[in-house]
């Protein structure tokens, strides 16, 4: 269910699995035709979620994203310092993934080809700017990793 007031713009695909919940004024951009989200069964996103995506987004399954959480797997051009960045064209699109049973903290921001894994813990206010392991928490700007599940002994480790 996408609770409405939405907005999604540009010429791009939601696909969604079953039991998935999009609160109120979510925001799907979709800046080059032909990119495509999925989020996967009983994934729930908070109120203000938005994406901006170029190429592919990919959200697991049992996820929980909380409001106010950006996810962009494309930017704005600069590198010109003569050409406004409003019209400079974009960056390369780089597919983001996000695995399965996911929390992602309010107001985080998931960036361009980050590959998030599974059962992953991300704190609020977080930024992510690199690939995350499974079974880890992670906070911070830029984020990093706090904790990771140890197997071994079935605790979870602070990294150093």
């Amino acid at each position: 269910m996408i609770r409405q007031p939405y907005s999604v713009y540009g010429n791009g695909e939601i696909v969604y699995g079953k039991n998935v919940f999009v609160a109120e004024h979510a925001w799907f951009s979709f800046p080059v035709v032909g990119s495509r989200i999925t989020i996967g069964d009983n994934t729930q996103l908070g109120r203000f979620f938005g994406v901006s995506c170029g190429k592919s987004i990919a959200i697991g399954h049992s996820c929980l994203i909380g409001e106010r959480v950006f996810i962009a797997d494309v930017g704005h051009a600069y590198e010109d310092p003569y050409v406004p960045i409003l019209v400079s064209g974009l960056t390369e699109a780089k597919p983001v993934t996000i695995g399965d049973d996911v929390l992602i903290g309010v107001g985080t921001f998931i960036g361009s080809g980050v590959t998030i894994g599974n059962h992953v813990m991300i704190g609020a206010n977080s930024v992510v700017l690199k690939d995350v392991p499974n079974y880890s928490v992670i906070a911070g700007n830029p984020a990093r990793v706090l904790k990771i599940f140890d197997f071994t002994s079935l605790k979870w480790v602070r990294t150093s």
